[in-house]
């Protein structure tokens, strides 16, 4: 039987390949931080579950182990007997911050945290066949239209969260050269929600700022807002379910055809444009959208909530995934994205923060 450590399982992309995993009857190990009792990473997993239309058994339950450690401090508090039996690491784990005043806490995290858990795996994880780190397709950076799936060494980089991914690649690219873990770097593009039940974790990044921008203007109570985009741009938009099923594949075809550092871009198969994107917004939100400069004051507060955004949505890249096709071959699928499977994610990201609202009213209501 399998058994994969990962990162990040309180997460969405962390969380969804745990319960996928789970679902499959493989064994779980998964770090966590401040979840001494692990039910912070329990119930991230099972509401994965459940976007997925999975029903975890008891049994299957019972090879999820939660093991918390210290990610500034991992040699001192991940110990060796944890990487026992462990045949693949998926280091899923990350600093999202954009801000460059935290920068340091980008790099702790993304950096140092991820060549450490490289280096304890290569020393004590015996079985382990590779070490899979999940980092972005936006390490191409900017001025680089075709984001192929190799490193570019002189990109141009806007955010925290951008650098330190871009940097560590590098540094686990190094350290693979010098302890022979084989090392796969899996890079998705934008993530949304689930195909079929529009499900996400809820938190506000990549389309669902946008989102999150739109909802604020609505409840500020405007009619008609404008959000600053270019129609034509096609951010490219990939499914978590799509990006859980290749990642679960690439465990599958491992081989030793395979190679010693692997980059793979795990991208949407067709882009949609940035106008298909917005007629959702507001066809779920319930409000009118137009695009261009802002007009009024609203216009202008919900545009800063998505600037730090506004670069990759009206950027343009080509994004290639020529190594991922080949090497997972029938198994990886491309996937039509339409405006329904857009929609549908608008929607759960839309319920989702609306059931957090009236929780917190009923918090503060009994406080």
């Amino acid at each position: 039987m399998n058994k994969i450590l990962i990162t990040g399982a309180t997460g969405f992309v962390g969380s969804a390949l745990a319960a996928n995993l789970l679902a499959e009857d493989t064994r779980v190990v998964a770090l966590s931080r401040t979840d001494p009792g692990g039910q912070r990473t329990r119930a991230a997993v099972e509401k994965a579950a459940s976007g997925f239309g999975l029903t975890l058994s008891p049994m299957q339950w019972s090879r999820l182990s939660i093991v918390e450690v210290d990610f500034r401090a991992l040699d001192q508090t991940l110990q060796p007997h944890v990487f026992e039996g462990v045949t693949a690491v998926w280091n899923v784990a990350a600093e999202m911050t954009y801000s460059l005043k935290k920068v340091i806490d980008s790099v702790d995290q993304n950096v140092v945290a991820s060549s450490m858990l490289y280096k304890l795996a290569s020393q004590h994880a015996s079985s382990c066949q590779r070490f899979y780190h999940v980092s972005t397709a936006y390490t191409v950076g900017f001025g680089n239209n075709d984001a192929r799936e190799e490193i570019n060494f002189t990109p141009k980089l806007i955010n925290s969260y951008q650098l330190s991914k871009w940097m560590a690649e590098l540094a686990l690219i190094h350290s693979q050269k010098e302890r022979g873990l084989p090392l796969a770097i899996f890079r998705p593009s934008v993530v949304i929600g689930h195909e079929q039940t529009g499900w996400s974790s809820g938190a506000s990044f990549g389309m669902f700022l946008m989102a999150a921008a739109v909802l604020y203007g609505k409840q500020a109570g405007s009619a008609q807002l404008r959000l600053h985009l270019d129609a034509d741009t096609r951010p490219n938009l990939v499914c978590i379910d799509t990006v859980i099923r290749r990642a679960m594949a690439l465990m599958k075809a491992e081989s030793p055809a395979r190679q010693p550092t692997e980059i793979f871009n795990c991208i949407g198969d067709e882009c949609v444009t940035m106008a298909d994107v917005v007629e959702q917004l507001q066809t779920m939100i319930g409000v009118q959208v137009t695009l261009g400069p802002p007009v009024t004051e609203t216009d202008a507060q919900l545009n800063a909530v998505f600037e730090r955004n506004k670069q990759f949505a009206n950027g343009r890249w080509v994004f290639n995934s020529e190594r991922l096709q080949q090497t997972l071959g029938e198994e990886y699928g491309p996937v039509t994205m339409t405006q329904d499977i857009i929609g549908r994610s608008v929607l759960h990201y839309v319920a989702h923060k609306v059931a957090e609202a009236k929780a917190e009213e009923r918090s503060n209501a009994a406080a």
